[in-house]
């Protein structure tokens, strides 16, 4: 009895240890769909596209019984023949023999991602619905559930080495994503995030800005320099609008992905980078690796992991929140009460397509706050733009929440020109009397501006160039 009460007790401690928390978490990316196992001490967990594998895969590439995971005093890998065979951080493993993973490290199998994560208190050993928590640097917390897929995906990759590839519209915050990775990422977050845009500078420049140049690379280049890879050593190295790389460009950044090592302009000697790679850009990279405009060696090594930021308009949830954020934050700047924003003005907000996304509505916000005269964000503080939108819908649906709002008018002549001096003169405020700046939020060509600010006798700010 003393016996088989001992060994009821052994199993029960071993129980015991396999729901504790120093039982690791085992984190599997694919298809957009994010899924945790807590991996139970002495045993091995089989991973293939078969039903009966404790770790299910359902893409194509996996093989029915693909590899296993083995936990003991360490956690290793082992490829079981499959047929397209199994990537620990980028680099194949020999069939049969195990490799030893690490919190952190990647495994890939197909176009499914595996990563091993320290465990969490009250882990079950069963796959947990995500847990949506939002990214230290954003905003505000949101509550659509796209966003929250978002946040979750953040949290779970962001203490690996994994390449990142952050895709959405112009403007939807694909640098906040970047920075939320590289804060939860452990103690590279104590080292620098290091950031670049792509299309913004040429070829040439670009070069030297991510590779660095030894003296005397060209014409210039008095002294050596350290390029964006070698001051982000330990950190991460953010690369926006990656789809704008030019084709060599592409091929020296592939390089870089392969050894962790980078080159100067006009060097010889290889120097070893500790980095960790962030790229993001608006563009359809599979499209552009169909036309030939973009390597597909390049695409796979950035798209370890990849996270889909969806645009404004199909998250209106999340307008109002941000608008009062901005408002909040510029308010803070300026020493003076956040207004609010009146049922008009809250209305055509959600009713706005945002095509520039959070960007445009924080400027859009701004701009409101600044025209604002009283505690309240009023329809014609909103930007001069959106007036020809609005001339024919004035009247308020609630009378109470329009009061302080300026009375309906018509649209003959005089008020027409009415109006577009409103607009001009809102447009110069907003700009801080930059009249070319002012022009294009009008989009309206500089010359007729300057026409228009004669014609209205607007002032043209101190500075103006008297040539249109």
């Amino acid at each position: 009895m003393r016996a088989n009460d001992s060994a009821t007790r052994a199993t029960q401690d071993a129980d015991d240890v396999g729901r504790s928390e120093s039982a690791p978490d085992l984190v599997v990316l694919e298809h957009g769909l994010l899924t945790r196992r807590q991996l139970v001490p002495a045993r091995s967990f089989s991973i293939g596209r078969r039903d009966d594998c404790d770790i299910v895969l359902r893409d194509p590439a996996a093989s029915r019984r693909h590899a296993l995971l083995h936990v003991s005093g360490e956690v290793t890998i082992e490829d079981l023949d499959s047929r397209n065979g199994t990537r620990l951080k980028g680099a194949r493993l020999a069939s049969r023999r195990p490799a030893a993973v690490r919190f952190g490290d990647s495994v890939q199998i197909g176009g499914a991602i595996l990563l091993l994560q320290p465990g969490q208190p009250g882990g079950s050993g069963h796959p947990s619905p995500p847990r949506a928590s939002a990214p230290e640097t954003g905003p505000v917390v949101s509550d659509d559930p796209a966003m929250k897929a978002v946040y979750e995906l953040i949290a779970s990759v962001a203490p690996s080495l994994l390449t990142v590839l952050v895709l959405g519209e112009t403007g939807v915050g694909k640098e906040l994503i970047a920075e939320a990775l590289h804060r939860q990422s452990g103690p590279r977050s104590a080292k620098p995030l290091m950031r670049i845009n792509c299309a913004a500078l040429t070829p040439a420049l670009l070069e030297s800005e991510l590779f660095g140049h030894e003296r005397g690379a060209f014409t210039g280049a008095q002294q050596a320099r350290a390029g964006l890879f070698e001051a982000a050593d330990g950190g991460t190295a953010f690369l926006d609008e990656i789809g704008e790389l030019s084709a060599d460009a592409q091929a020296k950044l592939l390089r870089v992905l392969e050894t962790r090592e980078v080159t100067r302009v006009g060097g010889v000697r290889p120097r070893p980078i500790d980095v960790r790679f962030v790229a993001a850009t608006h563009r359809d990279l599979r499209a552009n690796v169909v036309r030939g405009t973009f390597r597909e060696d390049l695409y796979f090594r950035l798209a370890g992991a990849t996270i889909r930021v969806p645009p404004l308009r199909q998250r209106p949830t999340d307008i109002e929140p941000l608008a009062a954020h901005f408002v909040n934050a510029l308010c803070r700047q300026m020493g003076r009460e956040p207004p609010s924003f009146s049922a008009d003005a809250a209305a055509r907000m959600r009713s706005h397509p945002w095509p520039g996304n959070v960007r445009e509505l924080r400027n859009a916000v701004e701009c409101a706050v600044l025209r604002a005269r009283g505690p309240t964000i009023g329809l014609f503080d909103l930007a001069p733009e959106w007036m020809e939108a609005t001339i024919d819908d004035r009247a308020p649906s609630n009378a109470g929440s329009f009061a302080t709002e300026p009375p309906a008018v018509g649209v003959g002549p005089m008020e027409g020109e009415r109006t577009e001096r409103e607009r001009i003169v809102g447009a110069l405020a907003a700009c801080h009397g930059n009249q070319t700046r002012a022009a294009e939020m009008l989009q309206m060509p500089r010359r007729t501006f300057v026409r228009k600010l004669a014609a209205y006798d607007i002032a043209r700010p101190r500075g103006s160039h008297t040539r249109p």
